[in-house]
């Protein structure tokens, strides 16, 4: 509860001086903004070990190998850094370089998950 007070508290301070600086310096707000919101992205995945370690162990007491278990890990964490990097991009008015990033963020999260495919598919295929 602390870490999203902290967070909301600098994502509104950050917002308030933005506004008051985009008048007259809107690069500095622009960079102000994408300082603020790189910090708190950074924080939420700090957050995240915790949950990182329970899927591990939950995993390893199911006895689900390293094969299954990793891909969903690295999913997770390219479709955050894919979602935040696009948002970025649209709050500098850059559309077009905010769905390209989506798109290579859906491409990295398919490879990422082969092993997880290619895993099922042979399950399916030994029960034929």
């Amino acid at each position: 509860m602390d870490f999203l007070w902290k967070c909301a508290t600098l994502g509104i301070i950050a917002s308030l001086l933005g506004l008051a600086l985009r008048k007259e310096r809107e690069e500095q707000a622009l960079l102000l903004g994408l300082a603020a919101a790189a910090l708190i992205f950074v924080s939420a995945l700090q957050s995240l070990q915790g949950v990182e370690e329970l899927l591990r162990r939950a995993g390893e007491r199911a006895g689900l190998t390293a094969v299954l278990t990793v891909p969903v890990l690295k999913s997770l964490g390219l479709a955050l850094l894919g979602r935040f990097s696009a948002s970025l991009c649209r709050d500098a008015g850059q559309a077009s370089a905010a769905q390209a990033v989506e798109l290579a963020s859906a491409c990295a999260i398919l490879c990422v998950s082969l092993p997880l495919l290619q895993s099922l598919l042979e399950l399916v295929f030994a029960y034929t």
